[in-house]
């Protein structure tokens, strides 16, 4: 078969139109842009270096797959020694599972009978599978649900740490939740999922403890009245990328939910995650992009746009600039420019650059495929198979 026939059906099998250079020495130069891009030594790097820290604060790890929706990543992240993923939709939850990965936390409250159906059919072909309830009647209903599907599903209760959008606000609520689940033969109550979403970028270290340590308190809080009403709590959840070096010193959580520390993406890069500056992970996705135009004094034109960036103000940054205090900015939906300085040469035509992304999680879903690369060689590609699942 001639190679552009070949090239054409690997693409419709879902490989995308870089499976042709898999292998071929250089060929990270080579990739057609726009494109994800990334560094397997930089990601087995942070996988190990996250769940070694973990281990050594004798700490489970169950990173949010969120940030990937990727199974050959949560395989990784499992050999390392993670107790097994999060998930935020049952979709991800679905197509992780699918994929092989088999204990995984769904971290978003369920309230359509579909969704529960779902969850109860995923745990019934096998994997072990967690819920969280923050109300009385979604947990009968959720109950109800794995009753008719024949399997009993751990449950947690969902804990409001001040972000407002979901979770119990009271010690009350959490009792009643909790009393809902033991009475239900189809729900096993577990503990809680008490995620502090809104502290996970503050700036400052100290700040970001002392948020931390307030959060702490309402959940011993809470712990301390399920264990007076007979609760055994076995499991509290939570925590991120950027209260890895906090949450795991205080005597509170059972296992972590940190994601972003796979990539390290811009976000994360900029805050002080040990209180001591330290450079803990490795920027390791990118997104490719090639100078397309040069018209313009001053500036050239890529093929990276809004289409291929996601981030709430945030700009991409460079692994390697063209020239010191060049700028990436996203300027319409197919374009991106960089913005140089007055003294700059212009990059020549199809040079490629690397930009690490503003925003892992939102970004990664823009794509189909990661580019695996090993050096200046492309040695895999690797589907996104939670991306868009909801």
């Amino acid at each position: 078969m001639p190679n552009a026939q070949t090239a054409l059906k690997n693409r419709h099998a879902g490989l995308g139109p870089n499976v042709d250079l898999i292998g071929q020495p250089g060929s990270r130069s080579l990739l057609s842009t726009p494109c994800l891009v990334l560094d397997r030594r930089a990601l087995e790097g942070n996988v190990a270096s996250a769940a070694a820290y973990a281990a050594s604060r004798k700490m489970a790890l169950r990173p949010h797959a969120k940030s990937h929706k990727c199974s050959r990543i949560a395989a990784l992240q499992i050999e390392a020694g993670a107790v097994g993923i999060c998930a935020a939709t049952v979709g991800e939850a679905e197509a992780l599972g699918g994929a092989g990965i088999g204990n995984i936390l769904v971290t978003s409250n369920l309230s359509q009978r579909s969704k529960m159906e779902r969850l109860a059919r995923l745990a019934a072909s096998g994997c072990t599978v967690t819920a969280v309830v923050d109300d009385p009647e979604m947990t009968g209903q959720l109950g109800a649900v794995a009753q008719a599907q024949g399997v009993v599903l751990d449950v947690l209760v969902d804990v409001d740490l001040g972000r407002h959008r979901n979770g119990v606000t009271s010690v009350e609520q959490a009792l009643g939740v909790a009393a809902r689940i033991a009475a239900n033969p189809a729900l096993r109550f577990k503990g809680l999922q008490a995620y502090a979403s809104h502290i996970s970028h503050v700036e400052g270290f100290a700040e970001r403890t002392a948020a931390a340590q307030k959060s702490v308190a309402e959940i011993l809080e809470i712990r301390a009245a399920l264990t007076a009403a007979g609760h055994v709590v076995s499991c509290i959840s939570g925590g991120s990328t950027g209260t890895l070096h906090i949450d795991a010193e205080m005597d509170c959580y059972t296992e972590l939910q940190c994601g972003s520390y796979v990539f390290n993406d811009v976000e994360y890069r900029s805050i002080d995650l040990d209180g001591r500056n330290s450079d803990l992970f490795a920027p390791a996705l990118f997104v490719r992009v090639s100078v397309i135009g040069r018209n313009v004094a001053g500036r050239v034109t890529c093929d990276g746009g809004n289409k291929q960036f996601s981030a709430k103000g945030t700009l991409p940054g460079f692994l390697v600039p063209p020239v010191p205090g060049a700028v990436y900015r996203p300027d319409s939906d197919e374009h991106g420019i960089i913005e140089l300085p007055a003294y700059a040469v212009q990059p020549a035509l199809g040079t490629g650059f690397e930009l690490i992304v503003p925003h892992c999680d939102p970004t990664l879903n823009l794509y189909d495929h990661l580019h695996v690369v090993d050096g200046d060689t492309l040695v895999d590609i690797w589907p996104i198979e939670g991306r868009g699942a909801f």
